[in-house]
């Protein structure tokens, strides 16, 4: 299981006191799981769900922890493996997928560590190498379509 997560604290919209939460984003059994927990005064929250995690959860994870590149070892390799594994993991339309790979060919696909990891495994188990670098400090990645 590879995991990230960031600390939160903001004020309570219900009874206005600081509440302290963290975002976390995993991938375990090939699939992608997100949360968002808080506690405050109030009680504590929580919200979780399968796939990709919301445009909240995600971009704190960016802004605490970077993004990374996945890249593949060579960019000539064809294969229909490809735009399955974001297919797989971020529920994309062919279309959407055909662009990640347009991009994954091109200069990388940039995302999470936790997302790249979980292509990287993907696309490993289907024979096809990849290689992951950090990206660029560059400010906060798109969120991924789908």
């Amino acid at each position: 299981m590879n995991e990230q997560a960031t600390p939160l604290s903001e004020r309570c919209g219900t009874c206005g006191a600081s509440r302290a939460g963290w975002a976390a984003q995993e991938a375990a059994g090939g699939r992608l799981r997100w949360t968002l927990e808080w506690s405050c005064d109030c009680g504590e929250v929580c919200d979780r769900g399968r796939g990709p995690a919301p445009t909240r959860v995600r971009a704190v994870i960016v802004a605490s922890h970077g993004t990374h590149r996945l890249v593949l070892a060579d960019p000539r390799t064809r294969s229909g493996r490809i735009p399955k594994a974001f297919r797989d993991v971020f529920g994309m339309t062919l279309h959407e997928a055909g662009e990640a790979v347009a991009a994954l060919r091109e200069e990388g696909y940039e995302g999470t560590r936790t997302e790249v990891l979980l292509l990287a495994a993907l696309l490993e188990e289907a024979g096809i190498p990849t290689e992951i670098h950090p990206a660029p400090l560059r400010g906060r990645a798109d969120p991924p379509a789908g």
